[in-house]
C-alpha cells in the first residue's frame, strides 16, 4: 500500500483554511495549536504558508514546529510565497534605504516604481500635486521610511498587497495588545526572515521536489507554456541571471532535470530531486550574509528562481493550456517519470477551481490549490477546504465545496488505475474534456439516492463554471 501522507498546501497565511483541511484528515490533528501526526503518517506542505490572510506567523510557526517534532516525517516543500521573503534581509537594510530601489527581477515591468509610489502617498497625504514631477528631496527623505519601503516591496513586488496591515492585525491578537505600530510590523517581517527567524527555519528545512513511493511533489509543477514569454512581460535584466535552456515537450517548456549551475539536465528523477534539494540548501545558505554583505549567487538565482522572470522552475511551473485548462504531462515528462517509479504528480501554486484537478494519464497529475474557490468571499475560498490523503498509487480528497458541500473520491494512479472501478466508481474523477465540461469532484451527500452525484466543471481563462448530476446522466453527457 505504501506510505500513508497528509497534503496541504498554499494556505497563504489563511489559519482557518490551513486547520479545516488538518482536522478533517485521518492522519494529522491539531491540539493546542499544535500539528500532530497520528502513528505511521507522513506530512507533506506543499508550499506558499504566507501572504494572504493574518495567519502566516502562526502557519509558520505549526509547520516547523511539526517539522522538529517529526524530523523524518514532515516534509517542507518552498512556494515562491515563502522565498521570497528572503529577499527582506537586504532590501530593508539600513543601507538599502539609502538608495532607491530598482523594480526587482520577476516583477511585471508594468510594476509602480518607488519614488512614483512615494510621490503617491505625498499627494494623498496633500503635501504634493501629481503635476508637481518628481518628489523634492526633502519629501523623498520624509516619505523613505522602512514602513513605506515595505508596503512597496509587498504590494508592488511580491503580490502580498495589503500584508502590512494583515501582519499588523496578527500581532494585535497574538500579543493581545490593541495598537501594534509601523515600525513593530517591520521589525516583525524582519526578524522572521533573521539567521533563526520561523521563516528562516522553514526555508532551512524546505525542499524544492519530495518524492515519496509513487508519488513526486512539487510546488508549481514540472511544465509551463510561459518561460519564453517572461521576458516580454517581467524585469528579467540582472547580474548573475541563470539563463536556463528551453526544451519543449508538446508545447510546454520542461523543468524536470534541471538544476541551477548545472549545464547538463538529470535523467533519473530521483538523482535531480536529491541535486535541487542540494542546491535550495546552498541557496538559502548563501542568503544568510550580514546586512549589507554582497549575496552569494546562489541566492541571488534562488529569488530568480522563485520568480515570474524565470526560466524552467519547478516553483513556477504551470500544467494549464493559455486557457487555463489542464492537460495532462508531455510524453517525455511522463516517461521519465514512470522510468523512476512515478505514477503521479502533486503540485499547488495555481488556482484551478473550487476542488482539486485530477488529470488522468500516464502519469496522474492532481492540482491542489484552491485559493480562488469563491470571490465573492472576503477571503476568496469561502468554506472550500480539500485534504489529499495518499498511500501508494491510491489519492483520496475528503472536505467541502464553498458552500459546504461535502466531496469524498478516490482515484488510483498506475498500473492500479482500474481497480478505482471498485472503490464506488470514483474512475469518473477528471473524465471528460477539459476543453469543456468534465468531472471534478464526487459529492458526499447524507441520505442521498444510491445513485451518486459529481461535480462538473467548465474552465475558459478566468471564467468557471459548474454543474451537478448524478452517475448517469455524467456518463451520458460525457459520453464515459
Amino acid at each position: 500500500m505504501g506510505k500513508s501522507v497528509v497534503y496541504v498546501t498554499d494556505p497563504e497565511g489563511n489559519l482557518a483554511y490551513f486547520a479545516r483541511c488538518i482536522t478533517q484528515s485521518n492522519g494529522a490533528y491539531l491540539e493546542d495549536g499544535e500539528l500532530l501526526l497520528r502513528k505511521g503518517w507522513l506530512f507533506v506542505f506543499g508550499g506558499d504558508l504566507c501572504d494572504k490572510a493574518d495567519g502566516s506567523l502562526r502557519i509558520a510557526q505549526m509547520i516547523i514546529a511539526a517539522k522538529r517534532r517529526y524530523p523524518d516525517r514532515v516534509f517542507i516543500i518552498a512556494g515562491n510565497r515563502d522565498l521570497n521573503k528572503l529577499r527582506l534581509r537586504t532590501e530593508l537594510s539600513d543601507g538599502a534605504m539609502a538608495s532607491e530601489p530598482a523594480v526587482p527581477y520577476g516583477a511585471p515591468k508594468s510594476t509602480l516604481a518607488y519614488a512614483a509610489f512615494l510621490a503617491k502617498l505625498a499627494a494623498e497625504a496633500k503635501l504634493h500635486a501629481p503635476d508637481d514631477g518628481p518628489l523634492p528631496a526633502a519629501l523623498y527623505a520624509r516619505f523613505n521610511t522602512k514602513p513605506n519601503r515595505l508596503r512597496w516591496i509587498l504590494d508592488h513586488t511580491m503580490g502580498a498587497a495589503g500584508d502590512f496591515e494583515r501582519r499588523r492585525d496578527e500581532l494585535r491578537l497574538t500579543r493581545r495588545v490593541e495598537r501594534v505600530g509601523d515600525d513593530d510590523v517591520v521589525a516583525s517581517f524582519v526578524e522572521s526572515v533573521a539567521d533563526t527567524g520561523v521563516l528562516t527555519e522553514v526555508l532551512k528545512a524546505a525542499h524544492l521536489a519530495v518524492g515519496i513511493d509513487e508519488t513526486l511533489y512539487v510546488h508549481g509543477g514540472l511544465v509551463s507554456v510561459a518561460y519564453a514569454k517572461n521576458a516580454v512581460k517581467f524585469v528579467t535584466d540582472s547580474p548573475h541571471s541563470y539563463g536556463g535552456a528551453a526544451v519543449e515537450d508538446g508545447g510546454f517548456e520542461v523543468a524536470l532535470g534541471f538544476v541551477p549551475g548545472h549545464a547538463e539536465r538529470i535523467g533519473d528523477v530521483r538523482v535531480w530531486t536529491e541535486k535541487l534539494n542540494k542546491w535550495l540548501a546552498a541557496a538559502v545558505a548563501g542568503s544568510l550574509a550580514p546586512p549589507g554583505a554582497a549575496l552569494d549567487v546562489n541566492a541571488v538565482i534562488a529569488q530568480q528562481y522563485a520568480t515570474y522572470g524565470t526560466w524552467p522552475s519547478v516553483i513556477i511551473g504551470r500544467h494549464l493550456n493559455d486557457r487555463s485548462q489542464p492537460v495532462p504531462l508531455p510524453p517525455s515528462v511522463s516517461r521519465a517519470l514512470l522510468a523512476s517509479g512515478f505514477t503521479r504528480l502533486v503540485i499547488g501554486h495555481t488556482p484551478h477551481g473550487n476542488c482539486p484537478t485530477v488529470v488522468p494519464g500516464a502519469v496522474q497529475l492532481i492540482m491542489a490549490d484552491t485559493s480562488y474557490s469563491d470571490m465573492k468571499a472576503p477571503d476568496n475560498r469561502g468554506n472550500a477546504a480539500a485534504t489529499i490523503e495518499i498511500q501508494g498509487t491510491r489519492a483520496s480528497v475528503v472536505g467541502q465545496l464553498e458552500d459546504g458541500t461535502p466531496i469524498a473520491y478516490t482515484v488510483f494512479s498506475g498500473d492500479d488505475a482500474s481497480r478505482a472501478e471498485l472503490e464506488q466508481n470514483d474512475v469518473l474523477i477528471g473524465g471528460g474534456d477539459f476543453g469543456g465540461w468534465f468531472v471534478k469532484a464526487k459529492l458526499a451527500l447524507a441520505g442521498a439516492s444510491t445513485e451518486p452525484s459529481y461535480l462538473l466543471c467548465r474552465v475558459d481563462g478566468f471564467k468557471y463554471e459548474y454543474k451537478r448530476m448524478g452517475e448517469s446522466e455524467a456518463r451520458r453527457e460525457l459520453k464515459l
